[in-house]
């Protein structure tokens, strides 16, 4: 069993947002009753985020328009025309004052994706945006949560967040990106199986973009030991390094590639990179995330 671990990559199945300070006054995070928390206006936006069901990007901080600067911790980029299921959710740590929701239940949430689609709901949305550019997305939400932890001690009653607001900046790209999407090995010798030497992997490509990619390289190699050296060769097992053509793939389409790396079964706890795209010659979405290491 291979365990994929992608790193340095945008890519967050919740875009968690804890930015802003949190501030108390009588109508922002009250007490009220017997251990019951409230939390209202501007406050309860720390707590808010959007989910999504797929892989979404970072998006380099000096590509954000100067007039949208305030939103460079809020931002992430999406393919064009791709299909991405959201749905509002909250932080249960969103501010650093009151903590550890748990029990957390959004009663009902608004999205407004900016490009004309507008939905009240608390389930799963679908939106694919079909022109490339900058949109702005808002979540307007209302939750109730069963405990928390309120100045450092338990509240014993219930808690509400009170007409929240969580804006996101999204930049839709038209540009391939190159992933990974399964793995597995093989041996071409009985010996080889007997003795667990792993030959070769069939690795799937997948280009999960908007736009057709290049011809190109895959690239794998045993990485130096230490998190510290992700990326880098082992100069110890570089004999081992290989590689392999990868051909260009339109969107949404596949390709398996067989790449002769060979794992003795001495080897096979040490981490080993995959680069998908060795030639630098695929403009896309997220660079970085065609990088993985796998063991």
């Amino acid at each position: 069993m291979l365990n994929i671990n992608k790193q340095k990559i945008g890519i967050l199945l919740i875009i968690t947002i804890f930015f802003m300070l949190f501030t108390i006054s009588a109508t922002s995070a009250s007490i009220s009753g017997p251990g019951n928390v409230k939390i209202t206006d501007e406050s309860g936006n720390d707590y808010g985020q959007l989910s999504s069901n797929t892989k979404v990007y970072s998006i380099e901080k000096d590509k954000i328009p100067k007039k949208w600067k305030n939103y460079e911790n809020y931002t992430f980029q999406v393919a064009k025309n791709k299909v991405i299921k959201y749905k509002a959710s909250i932080n249960p740590n969103g501010n650093p004052l009151i903590t550890n929701m748990s029990g957390v239940k959004v009663k009902n949430a608004y999205i407004d994706f900016g490009d004309g689609t507008k939905k009240r709901t608390t389930k799963w949305i679908s939106n694919a945006y079909k022109k490339s550019g900058w949109y702005k997305i808002t979540i307007k939400f209302n939750a109730t949560f069963e405990k928390c932890m309120f100045l450092g001690m338990e509240s014993s009653g219930t808690g509400e967040i009170i007409n929240g607001t969580k804006e996101y900046l999204v930049y839709v790209t038209n540009k391939p990106q190159l992933t990974i999407s399964n793995i597995t090995s093989g041996y071409t010798s009985y010996a080889n199986y007997k003795k667990k030497n792993i030959n070769y992997l069939d690795i799937k490509v997948t280009n999960i973009g908007s736009t057709k990619s290049k011809a190109t390289k895959i690239k794998m190699w045993y990485q130096k030991p230490g998190d510290e050296n992700f990326g880098k060769i082992y100069p110890k097992l570089k004999k081992y390094t290989k590689s392999a053509k990868l051909k260009a793939l339109s969107a949404e389409k596949s390709a398996i590639v067989r790449i002769y790396f060979n794992i003795p079964k001495k080897y096979q706890k040490l981490w080993k990179n995959i680069k998908l795209d060795s030639l630098n010659r695929v403009n896309q979405i997220d660079r970085d995330a065609t990088l993985y290491k796998i063991r």
